[in-house]
C-alpha cells in the first residue's frame, strides 16, 4: 500500500529519521575520467565552466582558482585502480561531474543516457527496474533476479541487483561510463561495461552545504551534507537528499500518477589508523514510496477478445500524459491491495561496506567488503486500463555479501599491475504475480529463491616497452553457481485457491567457468596524442526466465552465459592552441549466446516475453566526444555514437496458433536482422560563463538524439527517434557562499515514446517520455 499523504517536508524528515535508524541497524549488523582537479601530465584544462569533475559539493562551484580562459581541463580518473590523465588510459570513457548532473536535474539511473553516447537507460514497462544497455548490448528485463550485462559500482563496491540500482543520485563528485567488456579490473565481469559512481570524500576542514529546489508539477527536493575533522585521524561525511512530488500523468477522472517519494542518507567515515593503515566505512540506506510510471494504449486493446471472441475492444489513447489503473478483486486480494490501487514500486535499500588500505613500498594492499540488503515491492498496470487483463505484482527481497582483495603495484614504473580475488554471495527470494481475470479468467504467480556464489581471480599487468609504446594484457578467470530453488508457478482460482499445485520443480542449478581476457597497445607519438588498439572478451551470467508460466519444469530452463568479444580501436587528441580534445573510438563485437528479450509461448497465455540466447551474432560503430572553447568562457561539447548488428544465426519463436485451449509457437529464421537497440545518439551541449562585477553567471543549452529503436517483434513495436532539448542557467558570488540556478528539461514539450512492448496478445502498451520540466534551485555553503 502507498504511504499517506503528508506534506513534502514532513515526509522528508520522517523518512530521514527512519534511515537514520537504517543506517544504525546496518552499523551493528555488519573512485575513468572527468575527476578532480589536480596537477597532470597535460598542463591545459577546460574552461571557466561548471567543472565536469570537481568533487565539491555539487550546489555550489569550487572555491579554488579558476583555471585559465579558454584552456582545457585535464581530467584525473582512476579506472584502472591508480590515479592517471583520461587521455593516456585505452578505454571509450565518458564521466560527468555532480556540477553538471545537478545542473541537469538529472536524479536517478535513467537521466545518464542524455548526457552520454551509446548509453540507454529504461524503465522496464515503467517498472522500478532499470535495463542499461550501452553499444547495443544488454537486454530487457523486468524481473528481479538476473544479472545485467552492465556493471552498476558506487565507490567500487558492485551492485548486481538491478532493480537497487534505481535509487537517488546524490552527494556524487562524478559518474564514469565505460564502454566494453569489464573483468581484469573489476570484481564483476561484464560485457556491456560499467557506471561507477564516484562520492564525495569527507573533507579536512570543517564544510556543510544546503540545496532546495521546487520545479514543474510540485517537484521538490532537499538536499544537503556535513564534513569535516571529528577526532584525530578521523573525519566524517554525512550526506542526504530527499526527493517529493512531480506527479504528470492523469486518469480520465482527473487522478494523478508519478509523485516520487524518496529519501536517501550516506555516512562516510575515514580511519587513519596508522601512517601506512587506513579504513573507510560506507553506511547507506534509501526508502522509495513512489508512484510507478503509468502506460498508455497506443493501438486499440484487443485481448480480451482475441482470448474470448466477441468480447470488447477499447481504442488506443489520444495522449501520451493520460494513463489508467484498476484491477480485479481476486487479484487484488492475492496482491494485498485495494482494486483501485495506483500503482507503485516501493524499493528499500540499506547497507555497509568496509575497505582497508595497507601501504607497502612496492604495494597497496586494499580488501573491499560489502553487506547490502534491499526489498521490491511493487504493483504495475501492464494494460494502462482499468481491467484486469495484465497487471502484476512482485514482493521481492535480497542480500548480497562480497569481498575484493586485491593488491596493486605503487608508483609509476616500467611495469605496472594488479591482482585480485573476488568473492561474492546473493541471495533472492521472490513473488511475482500476474492478473489475467478479463483475459482468460485467471491468476497466475511464481514463487522462488535464488542462491548465486561467484569466485573470480582477475591480474592486468602494463609493460611500458619504450617511453611511447605500452602494452597491457589481463586475464580472469570466474565460477559461478548460480541455484534456482522451490520454484511454483500457480493457476489460482476465484476464491485464491491454487488449482495446480503439483506445478514445482523444487532445484534447477546452473555453473560456469570460463575465461575472459584483455590484450591492448597503447602508442603516444606525441605528448597531447594517444593511440590505442585493444582485444578483450567478457562474459555475462546466465540466468532463468522466472515470470509469465504455466510450465514450471519448461520456464525453469536456463539462459546461458554470454560472451563477447570486442576489437576496438581508439584515439585521444588534444590541440591545446585550439582549446580543442577530440576523442575517437570505433569497435566490432562478436558474440556468442547473445541474451535476448525474445519470446515464447506460454501454453495459457499464449505468446509471452522470456530471455533467450541468440547463438551468433555481432556489433559494430563507433563513438566521438569533443570539446572546444573557441572563446574565453564558451564551451562547445559534441558527443554521439554509432551501433548497427544483426543476428548470424537464431532461430526464435515469432508468432503463436491456437488448438483448442492451447497455444504452440511458431519459429522464424532471424539470420540477417537487426539487433534491437538505436543506431544513432547524440548529445551536445554549449556554456558560456562570465564575470558580472562580484558574480559570476553561466547560461547553457543542450540536447539529445535517439534514432529509432527497432524491435524484434514488428514495426509495431518501434520507437520512434526523438530530439529533446534543455536549457540551463545560474548566478553566484565568486565567493561562492550561496547560488541560485535554473533548468529546463525538453523545453519544447517532444511529445515521445522511451518504450513500447506488449504484455499479451492485443495489449500494446506504451510508456511516454517526460514533457517539459522547469526548476529553480537556491543553494547555500558554510
Amino acid at each position: 500500500m502507498t504511504a499517506p499523504s503528508v506534506p513534502a517536508p514532513r515526509a522528508a524528515w520522517r523518512a530521514a529519521g527512519h534511515l537514520l535508524g537504517l543506517l544504525a541497524g546496518t552499523a551493528l549488523a555488519s573512485q575513468s575520467a572527468h575527476a578532480r582537479q589536480a596537477p597532470q601530465t597535460l598542463p591545459h584544462t577546460l574552461p571557466h565552466t561548471p567543472s565536469r569533475a570537481a568533487p565539491a559539493h555539487h550546489a555550489l562551484p569550487p572555491k579554488s582558482a579558476s583555471p585559465p580562459a579558454g584552456a582545457l581541463e585535464q581530467i584525473t580518473v582512476t579506472s584502472e585502480r591508480r590515479r592517471q590523465s583520461a587521455q593516456n588510459v585505452g578505454i571509450s570513457v565518458s564521466v560527468l561531474s555532480g556540477k553538471e548532473l545537478a545542473a541537469r536535474n538529472v536524479n536517478d539511473v535513467f537521466g545518464l543516457q542524455y548526457l552520454t553516447p551509446s548509453l540507454q537507460v529504461t524503465p522496464q514497462f515503467g517498472s522500478g527496474q532499470p535495463s542499461f544497455t550501452i553499444r547495443g548490448v544488454g537486454f530487457n528485463d523486468y524481473g528481479s533476479g538476473n544479472a545485467s550485462p552492465v556493471g552498476v559500482y558506487i565507490d567500487e563496491v558492485a551492485n548486481p541487483i538491478p532493480y537497487a540500482t534505481n535509487g537517488l543520485m546524490f552527494d556524487v563528485a562524478r559518474v564514469e561510463v565505460l564502454r566494453g567488456p569489464q573483468g581484469t579490473l573489476y570484481g564483476r565481469n561484464t560485457t556491456g561495461g560499467a557506471i561507477n559512481y564516484v562520492l564525495n570524500q569527507p573533507t579536512d576542514r570543517f564544510a556543510a552545504g544546503a540545496t532546495v529546489q521546487y520545479g514543474s508539477f510540485a517537484a521538490q527536493k532537499y538536499d544537503g551534507y556535513v564534513s569535516g575533522p571529528v577526532a584525530r585521524g578521523i573525519r566524517m561525511r554525512l550526506a542526504g537528499e530527499s526527493q517529493q512530488g512531480g506527479a504528470w500523468q492523469y486518469t480520465d477522472t482527473g487522478l494523478h500518477l508519478g509523485n516520487v517519494d524518496r529519501t536517501a542518507l550516506r555516512l562516510l567515515t575515514d580511519i587513519q589508523l596508522a601512517d601506512t593503515l587506513k579504513a573507510r566505512i560506507d553506511l547507506h540506506g534509501s526508502l522509495d514510496r513512489s508512484d510507478a510510471a503509468g502506460l498508455h494504449l497506443y493501438a486499440p486493446l484487443t485481448t480480451i477478445a482475441a482470448y474470448n471472441p466477441g468480447g470488447p475492444v477499447f481504442p488506443a489513447d489520444s495522449a501520451r500524459d493520460i494513463t489508467r489503473w484498476g484491477t480485479s478483486p481476486q487479484f487484488a486480494a492475492l496482491a494485498g491491495i485495494r482494486p483501485d490501487q495506483k500503482p507503485y514500486h516501493h524499493i528499500d535499500v540499506g547497507g555497509a561496506s568496509i575497505r582497508l588500505d595497507q601501504d607497502f613500498s612496492f604495494a597497496t594492499l586494499s580488501n573491499l567488503a560489502g553487506y547490502d540488503v534491499s526489498s521490491r515491492r511493487e504493483y504495475d498496470n501492464f494494460d494502462a486500463s482499468s481491467l484486469n487483463v495484465a497487471d502484476v505484482a512482485f514482493n521481492t527481497r535480497s542480500n548480497v555479501f562480497q569481498d575484493e582483495l586485491r593488491l596493486v603495484s605503487r608508483g609509476d614504473h616500467r611495469l605496472n599491475w594488479i591482482a585480485g580475488l573476488y568473492y561474492a554471495n546473493e541471495y533472492l527470494a521472490d513473488q511475482y504475480l500476474s492478473g489475467f481475470q478479463e483475459a482468460f479468467h485467471v491468476d497466475q504467480g511464481v514463487f522462488y529463491s535464488q542462491i548465486v556464489n561467484t569466485v573470480s581471480g582477475f591480474g592486468q599487468a602494463t609493460w611500458r616497452i619504450t617511453p611511447n609504446l605500452h602494452l597491457t594484457g589481463g586475464l580472469r578467470l570466474e565460477h559461478e553457481a548460480r541455484d534456482l530453488q522451490d520454484y511454483r508457478a500457480f493457476s489460482f482460482d476465484d476464491a485464491g485457491n491454487v488449482t495446480n499445485p503439483g506445478n514445482v520443480v523444487r532445484r534447477r542449478s546452473l555453473l560456469y567457468t570460463l575465461p575472459s581476457w584483455k590484450v591492448e597497445l597503447q602508442y603516444t607519438p606525441s605528448r597531447t596524442d594517444m593511440l590505442y588498439v585493444s582485444i578483450s572478451q567478457g562474459i555475462n551470467s546466465g540466468g532463468f526466465t522466472t515470470y509469465n508460466t504455466s510450465n514450471a519444469y519448461a520456464s525453469s530452463n536456463p539462459y546461458q552465459p554470454e560472451k563477447l568479444l570486442a576489437y576496438e580501436i581508439g584515439n585521444k587528441l588534444d590541440i591545446p592552441r585550439a582549446h580543442l580534445r577530440l576523442n575517437v573510438s570505433a569497435f566490432y563485437y562478436d558474440y556468442r549466446d547473445e541474451q535476448i528479450l525474445g519470446a515464447a509461448v506460454n501454453a495459457q497465455a499464449g505468446l509471452i516475453g522470456a530471455i533467450v540466447n541468440a547463438p551468433r551474432s555481432h556489433l559494430a560503430g563507433g563513438e566521438f566526444e569533443a570539446d572546444w572553447s573557441p572563446l574565453p568562457g564558451l564551451l562547445l561539447t559534441q558527443s554521439g555514437g554509432w551501433a548497427v548488428g544483426q543476428f548470424d544465426r537464431f532461430q526464435a519463436v515469432y508468432s503463436d496458433y491456437r488448438v483448442g485451449n492451447v497455444f504452440y509457437p511458431i519459429y522464424q529464421n532471424r539470420r540477417g536482422d537487426a539487433l534491437p537497440a538505436p543506431k544513432l545518439t547524440f548529445n551536445g551541449s554549449a556554456t558560456y560563463r562570465w564575470a558580472w562585477g562580484r558574480y559570476d553567471l553561466s547560461l547553457g543549452m543542450n540536447y539529445s538524439l535517439r534514432s529509432t529503436y527497432r524491435s524484434l517483434f514488428g514495426p509495431l513495436y518501434n520507437v520512434a527517434g526523438y530530439t529533446i532539448w534543455g536549457a540551463t542557467a545560474s548566478f553566484a558570488p565568486h565567493a561562492g557562499h550561496w547560488s541560485l540556478s535554473a533548468f529546463g528539461n525538453n523545453i519544447f514539450d517532444k511529445r515521445y515514446d522511451i518504450e513500447r512492448n506488449f504484455f499479451l496478445v492485443g495489449d500494446d502498451i506504451a510508456l511516454a517520455g517526460m514533457p517539459a520540466t522547469y526548476g529553480i534551485r537556491l543553494g547555500a555553503s558554510f
